[in-house]
């Protein structure tokens, strides 16, 4: 057995390991949930932009179907009136997608001869390098 001499030190020295250990676990819990976090709010703007497209093209739907690329297809904030009523809310400071306005980032819609609607919305967090986006593809029929 060793002596009392010989020993001591080691629980503190055991001591600081173990805050060691756990100090390296905490990290980690705090990483995860940065990533959780920003994940979460990804996710929340693909909701909204998914909202705005069906909005659209349901209001499509209720609207004469003959008129639709000239009402509603338009790029870059330049369409038809009802295009361009969108875009405004799809922008809107405070209720529409964080940098939706930015160049390059404005809705598009598509309309071609068969009907068929093609919608991408396109938005970019302050942090974010790269914009995110959101493409439907829908058929518009006469009701």
């Amino acid at each position: 057995m060793k002596s009392l001499r010989q020993q001591a030190g080691v629980m503190l020295l055991e001591a600081l390991i173990g805050l060691l250990i756990f100090s390296l676990g905490v990290l980690g819990l705090i990483g995860m949930q940065a990533v959780a976090t920003k994940a979460t709010g990804e996710a929340k703007f693909r909701a909204e932009a998914t909202m705005f497209a069906e909005q659209l093209i349901g209001q499509m739907s209720a609207d004469n179907i003959a008129n639709l690329t000239l009402d509603y297809a338009g790029t870059g904030g330049t369409g038809g009136a009802k295009y361009e009523a969108w875009v405004a809310e799809v922008t809107a400071d405070g209720t529409g997608l964080p940098g939706a306005d930015l160049v390059g980032n404005q809705p598009t819609v598509a309309v071609d001869a068969a009907n068929t609607v093609t919608i991408t919305i396109r938005w970019q967090l302050p942090n974010d390098e790269a914009s995110h986006r959101y493409v439907t593809v829908a058929q518009v029929n006469a009701s």
